[in-house]
């Protein structure tokens, strides 16, 4: 059977945001900088430059995305769905340096079938972020990433008889209720994913078809998605 796993990244895997780890650090050595930029990836792109012009160095931005934390189960969830032969998706709005420098330091690499994000390079010291898309048909999710074209894009024509989706914030909502009924969603507790699915659940005309299992650690999901090992797991 095709099995399919789809992650968001920040505050998902991992229990912080990686671009606020870096715009943490940059307004700690420039208190006053701010970006009139209200795009995000354009706003990214400015504190990359700040950054640079601040003296980082491309240690000190890696250095601190190898730090963040793995949320607690997450780095067993996914290294099982490997395992098991699923197919494992990133699919984030962060950028593709953070995402497989932690990736790598973490020694996740090989359980990831593909990770979907903007496009970010080194040149000369300093980095430099591009848009995943450029997108103006979902009036849901920011011009640079829909999850769910992006997510339909890598599927193509294949079916999938499991799918689970395990995200947190907004722009994880459009893809959740456009995925079917066989699979299921893991929004993390309390957050706005979380919240965004109880509100479209009260609604009168709910968009959801999957089912919905919120999560507050890695071990919870790995306790639905594998109810067998949920002993081993314990």
């Amino acid at each position: 059977m095709a099995s399919l796993a789809v992650f968001d990244f920040d505050r998902t895997v991992v229990h912080e945001d990686s671009d606020a780890t870096i715009i943490e650090r940059l307004r700690r050595k420039q208190p006053e900088w701010e970006s009139d930029n209200q795009d995000w990836t354009p706003y990214m792109s400015d504190v990359f430059e700040h950054a640079y012009s601040a003296g980082f160095h491309p240690s000190d931005i890696l250095d601190s995305i190898a730090s963040m934390r793995p949320n607690p189960g997450m780095v067993e969830l996914i290294t099982t769905l490997a395992k098991k032969g699923w197919k494992v998706i990133l699919l984030t709005d962060a950028n593709s340096v953070f995402v497989n420098h932690w990736l790598k330091t973490h020694d996740l690499e090989n359980a990831i079938t593909t990770v979907i994000t903007n496009r970010a390079f080194w040149q000369n010291g300093r980095l430099y972020i591009e848009p995943c898309m450029r997108q103006n048909v979902c009036p849901k999710c920011p011009s640079n990433l829909c999850k769910s074209l992006a997510l339909e894009k890598w599927c193509g024509q294949k079916k999938y008889d499991n799918i689970i989706y395990c995200g947190d914030g907004r722009n994880d909502f459009c893809p959740a209720v456009n995925l079917p009924e066989n699979a299921v969603i893991f929004p993390r507790k309390g957050y706005t994913m979380d919240n965004l699915i109880k509100k479209d659940a009260a609604s009168p005309n709910p968009q959801m078809k999957a089912k919905v299992v919120p999560w507050v650690d890695g071990f919870r999901i790995l306790q639905e998605v594998f109810p067998e090992n949920s002993k081993l797991i314990c």
